[in-house]
C-alpha cells in the first residue's frame, strides 16, 4: 500500500514493463505542481529463442529484468537510495483478464450498501480464481456503476497474474532496490487509464498491442475496459520467417527488418524482404480477422489504434484484411506524450510508447491517491 502521494512531496519512481520478448524500465520524478520528470529509459531484449519454451523465456526474463533494473539503479539520484515506488506492468502471456458484468435486475426488494457490493465482488473473484490455478489477483476495478429504478449494472475489470512471478519479482526488487512499494499492473488497465489523459477514447476503439511474440486486442466501449483477446503472433515470428529466408541469424534479421522499414535496402534485398512481410502478414490477418469472427463485440468496432515497435508499424498497413467493413487505423507516436512529461535528455520521436504510458499511469495514480 502507498503512504504518500505526489501532492505532499516528490516521489521518485521505477517502472518496468514485462513484454513477451523484452523487458523495458523507465526512471522518473512525479511532483506535487508539475509534470513528471523522466530521467533515463531502457529496454533490453530477452535471449532470441528460435522455438518457444515457457521454461526457458522465464529464464531469460529474470535476467533480462534484473539487467534493467541494474540499469535503473545506476541513475537513482545522489541523495536517493531506492525508489519510493516499483511499478511492474505485465503484458501478455503473463497475465490474464476479464471484465465482467454484474447485473441484478428489480432492485426495489434489495438495500444496495457497500458490503452488499463488497460480498458480490468477492464472489465474482472467488469465481474467476478457480478458472487459473497458482495465480494472484493483480487488480479489482469497478469501471462504473449503472443503478436505474429497476436494476444494477457494474462492470468489473479482473486479471490475475502468475504467483510465483510476482513472488520472484518482489525478489529481484529487495535485492537490487532494497524494501520498497511495488505494484502489479496488467497493460490494459494501465493503457485504459492512461490514454484517457491524453486522447478522446469515449467513442468505441480497439487498441493494437502489438508484441514481440503475441498481439493484444484490447476493446474499450462505452468508456469500459470491455474485452482483451490475445493470439501469439507478433514482430518476432516476422524476423524468424526473414532469418530462415536469408539465412541470417536471428539478431541480424532484426536489423535487416529496419532497414526494411527506413527503406534502406538495395532494391533487390527489398523486393525480398517485401514478399516475405506479404506472406507472413497474411497469416497475422488469419488471426486478426478470426478474432472478430469470435468476438461479436469486436466485430461492432471500426476504429484501431496501434501500439509497438517498427514491426508493428508493419502490421498497421496490412490491418484492413477485413474487407468485409471498413476500419479506421491509426498509429500511437511519441508526440502524444510530448507535453505531459519533461525530459531530461530532450524528447525524441524514439521514445518508448509503452513505458511512457506506465509513467502517465503512475502519476495519476498517485495524483488521485
Amino acid at each position: 500500500m502507498m503512504v504518500f502521494s505526489r501532492s505532499t512531496k516528490d516521489v521518485l519512481i521505477a517502472a518496468f514493463d514485462i513484454g513477451s520478448s523484452s523487458v523495458g524500465g523507465i526512471l522518473f520524478f512525479c511532483y506535487p505542481n508539475r509534470v513528471p520528470q523522466i530521467l533515463v529509459t531502457s529496454r533490453i531484449p530477452m535471449d532470441f529463442l528460435p522455438n518457444l519454451n515457457f521454461g526457458k523465456i522465464q529464464r531469460s526474463l529474470y535476467k533480462t529484468f534484473e539487467r534493467v533494473a541494474a540499469a535503473l539503479k545506476k541513475q537513482i539520484p545522489q541523495g536517493r537510495k531506492k525508489p519510493d515506488l516499483v511499478l511492474i506492468m505485465f503484458s501478455s502471456p503473463y497475465y490474464v483478464s476479464q471484465t465482467k458484468i454484474i447485473k441484478l435486475p428489480e432492485l426495489k426488494p434489495f438495500k444496495i450498501t457497500d458490503k452488499f457490493l463488497k460480498n458480490l465482488i468477492a464472489d465474482e473473484i472467488t469465481s474467476f480464481k478457480k478458472q487459473w490455478q497458482g495465480t494472484e489477483i493483480i487488480e479489482i476495478e469497478k469501471m462504473k456503476t449503472d443503478t436505474d429504478f429497476d436494476h444494477l449494472k457494474i462492470p468489473l475489470y479482473m486479471s490475475l497474474g502468475i504467483k510465483s512471478m510476482q513472488e520472484k519479482f518482489q525478489e529481484y526488487i529487495l535485492h537490487i532496490f532494497g524494501e520498497t512499494n511495488v505494484r502489479f499492473h496488467s497493460f490494459p488497465f494501465v493503457a485504459f487509464n492512461a490514454l484517457k489523459t491524453v486522447m478522446d477514447i469515449s467513442e468505441d476503439l480497439i487498441l493494437v498491442d502489438i508484441g514481440g511474440e503475441t498481439t493484444d486486442l484490447i476493446l474499450i466501449r462505452n468508456g469500459i475496459l470491455e474485452e482483451t483477446i490475445s493470439f501469439p503472433l507478433g514482430e518476432n515470428f516476422l524476423i524468424r520467417k526473414i532469418a530462415a529466408a536469408f539465412h541470417f541469424p536471428l539478431e541480424e534479421s532484426f536489423f535487416l527488418l529496419r532497414q526494411y522499414v527506413r527503406k534502406d535496402l538495395h532494391a533487390d534485398t527489398h523486393k525480398k524482404v517485401r514478399e516475405i512481410v506479404e506472406n507472413t502478414t497474411a497469416k497475422w490477418c488469419q488471426f486478426f480477422e478470426d478474432s472478430f469472427k469470435e468476438s461479436p463485440d469486436f466485430s461492432s468496432s471500426r476504429n484501431l489504434l496501434f501500439i509497438g515497435g517498427k514491426g508493428a508499424l508493419i502490421f498497421k498497413d496490412f490491418s484492413l484484411c477485413i474487407k468485409e467493413k471498413p476500419l479506421k487505423s491509426r498509429f500511437l507516436l511519441a508526440e502524444a506524450f510530448k507535453n505531459h512529461f519533461d525530459f531530461k535528455r530532450g524528447f525524441s520521436e524514439d521514445h518508448d510508447i509503452s513505458l511512457m504510458i506506465s509513467a502517465l499511469f503512475t502519476d495519476q495514480l498517485l495524483l488521485n491517491h
